[in-house]
């Protein structure tokens, strides 16, 4: 619901303290006359100007100061806004299509700005036209630069099919007829305006159809609330795995006002949102390639839960992946290696006759000591014990030795 806008209570204070006339004047009075004949004197694409007669005297708006105190509500709305002004006069801003209820009563101050009276409401009602089916739905704006809008809506549901729709827009009181019409890829009917400045927007949807009357559509944009801008520019990915990027050119920026989003492909979780112009990876796949683009917006639209406003994305860069091996080549690399080193070893050895050495038979003690394991049957100890026989040829004699005469001298 539209607030209305803030009213301006203008401060009287009487130059001189009540007389005694006027207390008296004030005890006397029983019943203080309401409001009467609203009735709306102006209105511009949903801005109305109200104006009553305060059904007062002179006299007594020269006795005491005289507020009036003006409220309205929305038919959909149990709620009323509500300003105290000094003027038979307000104008404000209203959605008409839902309908508008306003109501306004005399009200007696004393010197302190104290109520001291107050007068009955008198209400005034004002109906929207045409049929509440045919209201166009899902109506909103988008901001681009500061410099163009582009606005879209769905067709009224009970809209007959020969329905035409036209927008008007209006700036610093100069109303405007939208040309550029479009259709989007959703269905959405809409209109784009070139050329926009900061100051609020008044928007109404009027349809026209031959058999039909086509409730228009009445609204306000703020175009400093909530902006879409350019993408930003010149994303690079560095080595330490730090990607940065740069505001987009010909405006002025301040990075606490904006909020980025990182698209990473080939992460479980690809959106990242981060608040300063750069960002680190860890935890990352060394060997997997992943692609980064960047877009922004402005925080003030997230917190005002306005989402569509998003920059198209910026240029795109890549996380190469590192030069690994994989497992299974190393462990066929290092078959071979091995493979390799046995066959010249093996080359090595038969050059140098290594083999032969190192692999000579032992020779068999069967054909040295044939008494031993034929007679018996591998028995050292019966073998060892064994008395060859001594022939006759062999037999001892006895020496006689005699000493030399001289070895007695």
């Amino acid at each position: 619901m539209f607030q209305l806008a803030h009213c301006i209570a203008i401060s009287f204070v009487l130059t001189t303290a009540l007389s005694d006339g006027n207390l008296e004047f004030l005890a006397n009075l029983t019943e203080l006359n309401p409001p009467t004949n609203i009735t709306v004197i102006n209105r511009e694409l949903g801005e109305l100007t109200f104006a009553w007669n305060d059904n007062l005297s002179e006299d007594m708006k020269r006795r005491i100061d005289v507020r009036y105190l003006f409220e309205y509500k929305y038919f959909d709305s149990h709620d009323w806004e509500h300003c105290r002004i000094q003027h038979t006069e307000n104008e404000d801003t209203f959605e008409l299509h839902r309908g508008v209820s306003v109501r306004v009563k005399n009200v007696l101050l004393d010197r302190k700005q104290v109520t001291v009276k107050e007068s009955n409401w008198t209400v005034e009602e004002i109906e929207p036209s045409g049929d509440p089916e045919t209201l166009i739905s899902n109506f909103s704006c988008i901001v681009y630069n500061h410099s163009s809008m582009n606005c879209t809506w769905r067709k009224g549901r009970k809209a007959p099919t020969d329905t035409q729709y036209t927008m008007y827009y209006s700036q610093n009181k100069n109303t405007r007829q939208c040309t550029q019409y479009f259709m989007d890829v959703c269905g959405m009917q809409g209109c784009h305006v070139d050329h926009i400045d900061i100051e609020e927007i008044l928007i109404c949807v009027k349809g026209s159809s031959n058999s039909r009357t086509i409730r228009p559509y009445y609204t306000k944009i703020d175009p400093t609330s909530c902006v879409t801008y350019s993408p930003p520019v010149n994303l690079k990915v560095l080595q330490n795995l730090t990607v940065k990027w740069d505001m987009p050119p010909d405006e002025d920026y301040y990075n606490d006002f904006f909020e980025f989003e990182l698209n990473v492909s080939g992460l479980d979780v690809p959106l990242i949102t981060v608040d300063e112009p750069n960002y680190v990876f860890v935890n990352i796949n060394p060997t997997k390639r992943y692609s980064v683009k960047v877009r922004m917006r402005s925080k003030y639209c997230k917190k005002a839960k306005i989402w569509n406003n998003w920059s198209n994305w910026s240029n795109e860069d890549f996380i190469e992946p590192t030069q690994s091996f994989n497992s299974f080549w190393v462990l066929i690399i290092l078959a071979i290696i091995v493979t390799l080193a046995l066959l010249l070893l093996l080359f090595a050895f038969k050059r140098c006759k290594v083999l032969e050495t190192v692999f000579k038979p032992i020779p068999d003690p069967r054909k040295k000591f044939k008494t031993l394991f034929e007679e018996y049957n591998g028995d050292f100890q019966n073998w060892i014990n064994y008395q060859i026989p001594i022939s006759k040829a062999d037999e001892c004699h006895p020496v006689v030795i005699e000493e030399s005469p001289k070895a007695e001298a």
